[in-house]
């Protein structure tokens, strides 16, 4: 027995059983999970909105290591507004952190990360925190 597996997106695999031909329709790979940025689907986005409200909180020029099944991982800005006097008049302070991405789930059809833990490294007024995405 014969298998033949064309690599292209929508392949079609052959295989040949005692010189007959069949064609075998290829699996694709599952998608892998995309991120929510208030509403807006994509994937390896460079800044994400942890706070849809007023956009009060963000995360900046991601750098993304890793992007799998189950978690993605990336460098970045934390970029939080102290809203003092009031948000409109605050200022933003920025942090080196680092971000991971977990807790895939399928919404609306579309397979998202649901969680950012947001880590402060070497920084000792900020703890770290956890955000769900929107």
């Amino acid at each position: 027995m014969l298998i033949r597996m064309l690599t292209a997106t929508g392949a079609i695999a052959i295989m040949s059983v005692a010189g007959l031909t069949f064609p075998v329709a290829a699996s694709a790979a599952p998608a892998l999970p995309k991120v929510s940025n208030c509403g807006e689907i994509s994937a390896k986005t460079t800044g994400l909105v942890l706070s849809c409200a007023d956009a009060s909180i963000a995360l900046e020029t991601l750098k993304w290591s890793s992007w799998g099944k189950s978690t993605a991982k990336a460098t970045g800005i934390f970029a939080g507004n102290d809203c003092s006097p009031t948000c409109v008049a605050g200022m933003f302070h920025r942090y080196k952190v680092n971000v991971t991405l977990s807790a895939p789930k399928t919404i609306n059809g579309t397979k998202v990360f649901t969680k950012v833990r947001v880590v402060f490294p070497g920084i000792t007024d900020q703890s770290n925190r956890t955000f769900t995405l929107n």
